[in-house]
């Protein structure tokens, strides 16, 4: 922006400070792109299938891209530490194919899907290890290739690395298919089954640290009549989680303590009306999680896919292929429940959902959502290509013109009002802070600068006219309640001018800030007649 030289410049910086579970939001800008490829363009060219967080500090993207970040070894494999992109050794992993699923122990790395030939070796094909040095065929009792088809499920639990897909028969046993068990340390293979099923599809895998949970296209596991679609495995026996069959096949299975979350074709799962497509179990009995806003059915509508599902605290999220959940135009491909109701997560900035592509993965990180698919333009943001985040915390600042309302820029840009204040007289504006987050926070605000002739005051009118002037220019104020998503806090700045103030002057607000929790910045520029 290009400034008067007979202005008062002014910007407050919102920073949002603390967090808990709960509710709301719809706008644009929420979502940003993640990173670019070296050159101002989208740092992903191709479809991401997995995200995971893992506990070293990254977060490992896999699907159908290359050179991610512009980096010439990071194909179908990379990893992002919430700015900058790094391939997983100086190799890359395939040139063709895609990665479905990652899984990190220690300090090796785990990637299944439908590549072949892993670091160049002939026998690392569909699963492949990254042992710190290089790619390397894993789960291998020959110098043969392991697996005949995709892998699409990776879980670790305790000293094993389970494996899940389409394949059969791997390592030429009759009883390795679509699921085994790898031991971490050795790399032996064991099966899971005996015999295996005659058919069996894995989709997902999720673990409460001791049960492996299992979903996808299957009937029976290990002998149990009630182990259809989904089933758990624990001390070499299989089990259903109930004799009420749950319906469609299972596509997402997330675990929260001792509750699965699990997304599924088909409505109605497990005869409950409410149960469309998504659908809870408390380790006893199925049920659903909220409902359509009528209370009549579930929140997704027919056709719904639901390929994802993650947690952040006491909120879900859960991600596929919608349109219009629940009549919304943003209800699209991606979702959140509060722990009362299923709400979209932002839009296109154009009405309509935040992307049409369909949204294969998720993963909380740094604060962060990611998401991850066939996703363009991501919130409107031309560089959100195939992957994009928004944050968990979002501060929204504007004047009381609603200047700046919806719009998220540390700078101010789009968010400046003048006004012009008569030298000897004072002016009174309203500075709005609005928590567009997802859960609740306050905000802590820091103002700076000086004029001559100007004297500027804040004064908390929510809290009895409170003078708050020295914690903001101390940047200790912070404000007094804790505001749920979609609520907002006043504050009032009166500017007052001497006869003789000088005709310029600036004054700024800045804010530390979590991590990976953007700023946002409103300005009012003062002129003095």
């Amino acid at each position: 922006m290009r400034r008067s030289p007979l202005a008062l410049s002014f910007s407050i910086t919102a920073l949002l400070a603390l967090a808990a579970p709960a509710v709301a939001l719809t706008g644009s800008g929420t979502w940003n792109h993640l990173g670019t490829n070296g050159a101002a363009g989208p740092s992903l060219n191709g479809v991401v299938n997995e995200m995971y967080a893992a506990p070293d500090g990254f977060l490992y993207v896999g699907g159908a891209f290359k050179n991610a970040g512009g980096i010439a070894a990071a194909d179908l494999i990379a990893k992002f530490d919430g700015k900058n992109w790094s391939s997983i050794g100086t190799s890359p992993l395939s040139t063709t194919g895609a990665v479905f699923a990652i899984a990190v122990s220690g300090s090796k790395v785990y990637a299944g899907g439908n590549f072949v030939d892993a670091g160049g070796n002939n026998a690392a094909d569909y699963l492949a290890v990254y042992d710190g040095v290089s790619w390397k065929p894993f789960c291998n009792a020959t110098p043969s290739a392991a697996f005949n088809l995709q892998v699409t499920a990776l879980q670790v639990v305790g000293t094993r690395l389970y494996v899940g897909g389409t394949f059969y028969n791997a390592n030429a046993n009759p009883d390795a298919d679509g699921l085994i068990a790898c031991d971490l340390a050795t790399g032996v293979m064991t099966t899971v089954f005996s015999p295996a099923p005659s058919s069996i599809v894995v989709s997902d895998l999720a673990t409460d640290g001791t049960r492996l949970y299992a979903g996808g296209n299957f009937a029976d596991l290990g002998g149990d009549l009630t182990a259809d679609r989904v089933a758990w495995y624990e001390a070499g026996a299989w089990h259903g989680l109930s004799s009420t069959a749950i319906g469609g096949i299972v596509r997402s299975l997330h675990t929260k303590g001792t509750d699965v979350y699990i997304g599924a074709d088909g409505q109605n799962l497990a005869g409950d009306a409410k149960a469309d497509f998504f659908i809870k179990w408390n380790g006893s009995t199925y049920s659903a999680v909220g409902s359509n806003a009528a209370d009549t059915n579930g929140y997704f509508p027919a056709g719904a896919n639901i390929y994802e599902i993650t947690s952040s605290g006491s909120l879900l999220f859960a991600a596929g292929t919608w349109q219009n959940a629940d009549g919304a135009p943003t209800g699209d491909v991606i979702a959140y429940f509060d722990g009362t109701a299923w709400r979209p997560v932002g839009s296109n900035g154009a009405g309509n959902g935040p992307w049409s592509g369909d949204t294969q993965a998720l993963a909380v990180f740094g604060g962060q959502l990611y998401a991850g698919g066939a996703i363009s333009n991501g919130g409107g943001d031309p560089l959100a290509n195939f992957a994009a985040s928004r944050s968990l915390r979002l501060p929204d600042m504007f004047l009381d013109t609603a200047i700046g309302n919806n719009v998220y820029s540390p700078t101010a840009v789009g968010e400046v009002r003048n006004v012009n204040v008569p030298k000897g007289t004072q002016k009174t504006a309203g500075i709005w802070i609005q928590n567009d987050g997802l859960l609740p926070a306050t905000f802590k605000l820091k103002g700076t600068g000086t004029a001559s002739g100007y004297t500027i005051k804040y004064i908390d009118h929510l809290n009895g006219d409170a003078d708050v002037t020295a914690a903001m220019k101390a940047g200790t104020y912070s404000v007094p309640y804790l505001l749920a998503p979609g609520q907002t806090y006043t504050l009032r700045m009166v500017i007052k001018l001497s006869a003789s103030a000088a005709n310029s002057g600036s004054f700024t607000v800045t804010a530390t800030s979590t991590t990976n929790t953007p700023k946002d910045a409103v300005r009012l520029v003062v002129h003095g007649t």
